[in-house]
């Protein structure tokens, strides 16, 4: 019964949610407080990754059905697919939450055995006391620098800014789980306690983000993995509510517009470089996806 009722959340969902929010768009979410967040008290699949930070009281929560508690000083990190329910909260409390969607985490990660053996960690530890890191000074840096940033005065390139720095944030905190798992006894288990569909959904990311766009088709990734398009299509949409199409083809056209935008190439140059038939099918695909012929999309200024 309880997972006919899971909604999943992501960045979009935030938007509702004005009187909590410190920053908001497309790829990010910064919020001061659960109260009135979408399905605060509900169970819910992640569609982002979410970073919590219990900075007063706790709050004890089940991820994934095996239940957590978060102290002040603790840190909570939800993978996309994760699952979160039964969450108490104690009458004084203080949680600030950050989000980030899986666009963007497509565009700066790129899905190697690294990448996966941190998933796998933080998957098995999702919470983590901050509160005597050795690197917490670093971390105190980049929330400054993201409050003053989203504080100062917009600029034309303000937006790119407060991407940047939330890649770096993310990369550095990436590397400082990567330290754990190295210094650790203990094996990363790829499949201890992740299913086999989340195992492949893993496995797909890891050949869409080394495609850089150039196949455009469920067979030819079905195919790279050993199984039928249509049991491919199924076990992704299983793990991540998302067909694979789709991811495939957001993936697509984020290449595209950073070609269209940063290469002096011509248009038909760009389609060749995509393995497009002909500039024909290319200005199809972008106006599709885009709304707008490549040309028109590479002389618009960026909001």
């Amino acid at each position: 019964m309880e997972k006919q009722n899971i909604k999943t959340v992501d960045i979009e969902d935030f938007k509702t949610s004005q009187h909590v929010l410190d920053y908001v768009d497309d790829d990010f979410a910064i919020v001061n407080s659960l109260d009135g967040i979408p399905y605060s008290e509900d169970t819910v699949r992640l569609g982002c990754f979410l970073i919590a930070v219990c900075i007063e009281g706790c709050i004890q929560l089940d991820i994934n059905c095996r239940t957590y508690k978060l102290q002040a000083g603790d840190l909570l990190l939800g993978l996309p697919n994760t699952i979160i329910n039964h969450m108490l909260l104690s009458p004084k409390h203080k949680i600030r939450l950050a989000g980030f969607s899986t666009r963007f985490l497509q565009r700066i990660i790129k899905m190697e055995k690294d990448i996966w053996d941190t998933a796998v960690h933080i998957h098995n530890n999702p919470v983590k006391s901050i509160g005597e890191d050795r690197d917490s000074p670093i971390f105190t840096f980049y929330r400054d620098l993201i409050v003053a940033k989203i504080n100062d005065e917009p600029h034309c390139y303000h937006r790119e800014v407060i991407q940047h720095i939330f890649a770096a944030l993310f990369c550095e905190m990436l590397g400082q789980l990567n330290k754990e798992i190295t210094s650790s006894d203990t094996p990363v288990r790829p499949k201890e306690g992740i299913k086999q569909s989340d195992y492949i959904l893993w496995k797909f990311m890891e050949l869409l983000s080394k495609d850089n766009g150039m196949h455009r088709s469920v067979t030819y990734f079905a195919d790279a993995l050993c199984y039928t398009p249509k049991h491919f299509s199924k076990v992704i949409k299983q793990a991540c509510g998302r067909n694979p199409l789709d991811l495939i083809n957001e993936t697509a056209i984020e290449h595209i517009k950073y070609r269209l935008k940063r290469s002096d190439k011509s248009i038909k140059e760009i389609a060749e470089e995509f393995n497009f038939p002909n500039q024909s099918f290319f200005g199809k695909y972008v106006k599709v996806h885009l709304g707008t012929s490549p040309i028109n999309y590479r002389n618009t200024k960026e909001e």
